[in-house]
């Protein structure tokens, strides 16, 4: 998935010991497993003086296919040690650049926010008139120069500091690539890999004010405008819109609703007998999730949908599966959009629908188990309200993926 920068907040609190604790593991695990292999080898060296016959060709074929997949194992654990401790010291030293611009920035009495956005209070502004015979226009001059340096210092900081993370993880990554990986292997990478930290300011009601009462005075968004509780880095992004990407944000985010519910039109009937629209953590959410990403890529960009997107999950009380039910089938959306740029609503719909029928998309079922869309029946998948009685057991970390930049309009 596309990672983000992390905040100020998060990379202060970055801490390695659980890294080289893995590091250290893998290494120990090689040993195991190379033991293990000799084993194997030996065994099979010896097993055609004790089982012969066809059944112990089959067994000897089948246990040379292992011990191919137990080499790779090996070669990638003893290979993942050292990578992960050239790791640490690349998020150490991306870390250590990032606190340090951070810090110089405070130090000179300026605010630094969570994305690296600096700013500085009007009594820093009367002390340097008073302390140092300014002229207000001359101090105004001197802090909005300093406050754009270590802005820009910072902004890219923080960058480095994210393409550390991304760096490091696909290193280890690659190192892993080779490995066979069981079926439901796959389904429990994309629960730890899609997460998103939970935004350090929490939640905010958008639009309000004057903005609700603007975008429910344009006529052809009518004036059932919701307000909505949402993040407040995502409300940051949604405010560096114009009033017309607003608008059109809003009409996409119809759009969506209206081709989920068109596309999924049957009743889903909970556990207790009730026929109730539902349309949380199963196929028509999957459809809904992409399509809503295709959508917004084709109008505000790949980049910035990602951002936007990753920062919409950035909930406290977001679930762990259900979090990564959401990110994997909004990748998913975009990655339909960018592979097809000329394609109309319509035709984003039946690609996005054939994704979901294909088992391109995931789902909770009903054993609160992240599946795929094509291995799960309606009446299969998860209950929600279950669910939600039963997510505090389900959270998980998450990754840094925050991010501040204006809107591309």
């Amino acid at each position: 998935m596309s990672w983000m920068p992390p905040t100020k907040s998060q990379v202060r609190q970055w801490n390695f010991d659980s890294l080289i604790e893995q590091g250290s593991e893998w290494s120990r695990a090689a040993q195991t497993v190379a033991d293990q292999h000799a084993v194997i080898s030996r065994q099979l060296a010896d097993s055609p003086g004790f089982w012969r016959g066809s059944a112990g060709d089959a067994m000897r074929v089948k246990s040379e296919e292992a011990k191919s997949s137990l080499s790779k194992v090996v070669e990638a654990l003893e290979n993942a040690g050292p990578a992960t401790s050239q790791a640490v010291h690349a998020l150490g030293y991306a870390k250590s650049a990032a606190v340090n611009t951070i810090q110089a920035a405070e130090d000179e009495r300026y605010t630094v926010d969570e994305t690296g956005f600096v700013t500085y209070d009007v009594s820093v502004l009367a002390w340097m008139i008073e302390e140092k015979g300014l002229a207000m226009h001359v101090a105004q001059a001197i802090l909005k120069q300093g406050a754009r340096l270590h802005q820009e210092a910072i902004v890219k900081a923080l960058r480095e500091a994210g393409d550390a993370t991304a760096s490091a993880r696909e290193a280890i990554g690659r190192i892993f690539a080779d490995v066979p990986i069981p079926p439901d292997a796959e389904l429990d990478a994309i629960i730890n890999n899609y997460q998103v930290e939970p935004d350090p300011e929490g939640l905010v009601d958008w639009p309000d004010g004057d903005l609700l009462e603007q975008l429910r005075k344009i006529p052809w968004l009518g004036e059932n405008i919701p307000q909505e509780k949402v993040t407040v880095s995502e409300a940051a992004m949604l405010d560096r819109l114009s009033l017309l990407d607003q608008a059109k944000f809003f009409m996409i985010q119809k759009d969506a609703k209206a081709a989920c519910e068109e596309l999924y039109p049957d009743t889903y009937i909970n556990r207790d007998g009730d026929e109730v629209k539902d349309t949380q953590d199963n196929h028509a959410d999957a459809f809904r999730h992409a399509y809503w990403n295709a959508r917004m890529t084709q109008e505000f960009g790949e980049e910035w949908t990602t951002e936007y997107a990753s920062k919409h999950e950035g909930r406290a009380d977001n679930a762990a599966v259900r979090e990564a039910m959401d990110l994997y089938n909004n990748e998913l959306g975009r990655k339909i959009a960018t592979a097809n740029p000329d394609a109309s609503p319509e035709e984003l719909q039946d690609l996005v629908k054939d994704a979901v029928d294909n088992g391109d998309t995931v789902i909770i079922d009903e054993s609160q188990k992240l599946n795929w869309t094509n291995q799960v029946t309606p009446d299969q998948d998860v209950n929600s309200d279950a669910y939600d009685d039963n997510r505090e057991k389900l959270y998980l970390p998450g990754a840094p993926t925050s991010d501040n930049r204006p809107s591309p309009k």
